[in-house]
């Protein structure tokens, strides 16, 4: 899966070459909306930019089975949360770090302060 956002993921094959309007190679690209979850499509491979265009073609005849699809929602779904998850996790991490360093820093200045009268 790609993480940016757009809603689809690239990947490109070979087999059934097409070319967008911009007469360049489209690429194989995969929905990763609720409606169309997992359906493959051509698209132009400069979409995002300015001069793209927005060339579109269903890549597979017909769309997955309901199952298909609600197991597909489910795994994105759970890969979110998990994510989620793991930057809490590396949030409490980097304060308990934080927190380490100061206890650590301020037992310092007790045992100099300590060794001032020893």
């Amino acid at each position: 899966m790609q993480g940016d956002g757009s809603g689809s993921s690239r990947r490109r094959e070979n087999s059934a070459r097409k070319l967008c309007f911009c007469r360049l190679d489209a690429e194989i690209r995969q929905a990763w909306t609720d409606k169309n979850l997992g359906r493959r499509f051509y698209g132009c491979p400069r979409y995002k930019e300015k001069n793209g265009c927005n060339y579109f073609k269903w890549f597979d005849v017909e769309a997955g089975t309901e199952w298909q699809k609600m197991a597909l929602i489910e795994a994105r779904d759970e890969i979110q949360e998990k994510s989620r998850v793991i930057e809490q996790l590396n949030q409490t991490i980097a304060e308990l770090t934080i927190n380490l360093e100061r206890i650590q820093q301020e037992e310092e200045i007790v045992r100099d302060f300590q060794n001032l009268y020893v």
